[in-house]
């Protein structure tokens, strides 16, 4: 068995990164510089195609080449984040910079966890200002969603909108009804919202 095929089979099959010292304990290759190499090897075979193997923050990992993600990022969408992490992440995007403070008053005390996952993936970093963080989108969630941040910023504001505007026609429709139960007389603004 090749030992280029065994780190390349290995970081194929992981659901994370893999760092030097995991490959050379999966693979059972004694050698970080023997790791190294076929890594760099690895990285250069796949260069030119649809499929990279890159170096993160998070170690070695094969990932759809960035010009390509976001004609193929539907196919997967996000399947290794938690709806947790979906929602700390639309509110970082709608409120960026936003105050770690603040979202956890809004998600309350597991909100952490999803900074720390989120952080570790690269997709957010915090910056510590006074006795909190500001936490930012960087380069990498572009990436990762395969779409720039003001334009999935613009989709939420659009799904907010359309999302408020039927809320309160239903509200005013539910007190229209309140209204000819007690036989306040209706008037259209009430019920047009």
């Amino acid at each position: 068995m090749e030992k280029k095929q065994l780190v390349e089979a290995a970081l194929f099959m992981t659901p994370r990164p893999l760092k030097e010292e995991d490959l050379s304990r999966i693979t059972r290759i004694g050698s970080l510089g023997t790791i190294r190499e076929l890594l760099a090897e690895l990285e250069k075979e796949y260069a030119e195609r649809g499929i990279r193997v890159m170096k993160t923050g998070e170690g070695w990992e094969m990932q759809v080449a960035p010009q390509l993600l976001p004609s193929v990022a539907r196919l997967a969408p996000y399947s290794n984040l938690s709806e947790g992490c979906k929602r700390t992440l639309a509110l970082v995007v709608y409120n960026e910079p936003m105050p770690q403070a603040d979202l956890i008053k809004v998600q309350g005390n597991k909100a952490y966890a999803y900074v720390k996952k989120l952080a570790k993936m690269g997709l957010i970093r915090a910056e510590k200002v006074g006795r909190t963080k500001n936490l930012h989108l960087t380069s990498e969630f572009e990436a990762y969603f395969g779409e720039q941040k003001d334009n999935i910023k613009q989709q939420l504001e659009e799904q907010y909108a359309k999302k408020k505007a039927r809320d309160d026609k239903r509200e005013a429709k539910r007190r229209a009804k309140e209204q000819a139960a007690d036989g306040t007389p209706v008037t259209a603004p009430d019920v047009l919202g």
